[in-house]
């Protein structure tokens, strides 16, 4: 490619990174000015974040978030993983129509899926509550950690696995010691991933909540409707801060990994 080229080619990713990411800003600077819709850097202040920080309402949803998200995480990565073991190491009747199925949430509407489920829930007589929510939300977190997960393996070394095998080492005591460790830095990386859309979720929250109890995003929502204030740029930057920490820290983990695979070749 040409030297124009090249220019041309970084100037459009230049806009594009603008594109996404000035709106993103514009929310972070507002966080920490007296109005909510004039941009005056010379009075920035911290008062929307310490209200923010007395508001038992607005903590208790940022906690409850916290909290599904951590138990959806974990539980999205347990069975997102041994799902990805059968993809990728396995043939069996049925396999495209079971990734399909499993694809699916990322594929369909969330609206589909968040109405789809509750039908699920009242044919059953689930009233929604805490159950519900952590049964939608892994639904909807398992198709990224098999994505993750199912890359990591695609690329596995088998090798070190048959050498463990063939030094005596159980199948269980391979897995163990062996295959999960070497695993470990996708796993935490499509747990973060995982953690990150399930903090994050709006639809799906709306409909499977329990009554009375609402994840930050939706308490985010229900605000917006009534009036807009300058606290809610404030928690959308508590919002923005969590979501990029969860994906800085899995580029940190890749680039790690890739360091570490440079190093043994």
């Amino acid at each position: 490619m040409s030297g124009w080229g090249r220019g041309l080619l970084r100037g459009y990713v230049a806009l594009v990174y603008v594109f996404l990411f000035f709106p993103i800003g514009v929310v972070i600077l507002l966080s920490f000015t007296e109005n909510i819709t004039i941009l005056d850097t010379s009075r920035l202040t911290l008062r929307w974040y310490r209200q923010l920080g007395q508001s038992r309402q607005i903590l208790g949803a940022l906690l409850f978030s916290a909290q599904v998200g951590l138990v959806c995480a974990a539980l999205a990565t347990a069975v997102g993983t041994l799902a990805a073991f059968a993809l990728v190491r396995h043939r069996f009747r049925g396999k495209a129509l079971v990734q399909a199925a499993l694809f699916s949430p990322m594929v369909l509407p969330e609206i589909i899926t968040a109405v789809a489920l509750l039908g699920f829930f009242s044919l059953l007589r689930v009233p929604r509550g805490y159950p519900t929510l952590i049964v939608g939300h892994t639904l909807l977190l398992l198709p990224y950690v098999i994505s993750v997960t199912s890359a990591r393996l695609y690329g596995f070394n088998r090798s070190v696995e048959e050498a463990a095998l063939n030094l005596g080492a159980t199948p269980m005591r391979t897995l163990a010691e062996v295959t999960l460790p070497l695993l470990a830095p996708a796993l935490i990386g499509a747990a973060l991933i995982a953690f990150k859309v399930s903090f994050d979720n709006v639809v799906g929250s709306l409909f499977w909540s329990p009554l009375g109890q609402q994840p930050l995003p939706v308490l985010v929502f229900a605000m917006l409707r009534f009036e807009l204030t300058p606290m809610i740029n404030a928690i959308g930057t508590v919002i923005v801060v969590v979501s990029l920490s969860c994906i800085s820290i899995y580029q940190l983990l890749q680039l790690s990994r890739g360091g570490r695979a440079e190093a043994a070749r």
